[in-house]
């Protein structure tokens, strides 16, 4: 029991110092010599990082990002810790990428580190949601919305195909945590485009 709180501990630790690792910022750092928190969206993604750089610089950070999470699943178990370690890791790691402590905790939105979980604990569905939600972008031009409509779309399904309480909560957990970051990051634009009655912009808003 003690080994295994230990194990638990060091997964929790490394799971967020390895979800703090800024991939976008180092990227567009190394490449431009900006500071990714500065221009654009200001957020420390693959999005933003595709609109300073280009294409192959967001897939590199989708690609990074979406193998903290899967990480983050796999080195619990690869270890023979039990799967509710990964109520702790899972969280943490995402919680690592929204406020890393390289950045003085400034960071993305967790979206791709919870698609790189969610990857390796229910794959089929993960699939499934990734065709609707690609759509989604492609016909509102709206990145954010897209992913939105994939956490609802896999919430759903874990619930109509009977997964296990422990995927639907862990599920239930990581969508409000990063629904969360996305509320308190533009909680701003949306208070402001409300009282102001500008619909368009507060949809605009919403794709950052």
């Amino acid at each position: 029991m003690v080994l295994e709180l230990f194990a638990v501990t060091s997964l929790a630790l490394a799971a967020y110092v390895l979800g703090s690792v800024p991939t976008a910022y180092i990227v567009v750092r190394a490449v431009k010599g900006e500071d990714i928190r500065d221009v654009g969206s200001h957020n420390v993604g693959a999005l933003n990082a595709y609109r300073r750089i280009g294409a192959w610089a967001g897939l590199a950070v989708l690609l990074v990002d979406t193998a903290k999470g899967v990480l983050a699943v796999v080195a619990p178990r690869l270890l023979g810790v039990d799967d509710w370690a990964l109520f702790i890791t899972t969280p943490l790691v995402v919680a690592g990428h929204n406020w890393p402590v390289f950045l003085n905790f400034r960071g993305g939105k967790g979206a791709a580190a919870i698609f790189g979980i969610s990857l390796v604990i229910v794959p089929w569905l993960t699939v499934i949601t990734a065709g609707p939600s690609i759509l989604v972008m492609l016909l509102l031009r709206n990145v954010v919305l897209g992913a939105a409509f994939g956490f609802l779309m896999l919430n759903i399904l874990l619930w109509v195909t009977g997964q296990g309480a422990e995927q639907v909560g862990l599920c239930l957990v990581l969508t409000a945590l990063v629904t969360g970051t996305y509320v308190l990051n533009v909680r701003g634009h949306i208070v402001s485009s409300i009282k102001a009655r500008r619909w368009r912009q507060l949809f605009l808003d919403l794709a950052g």
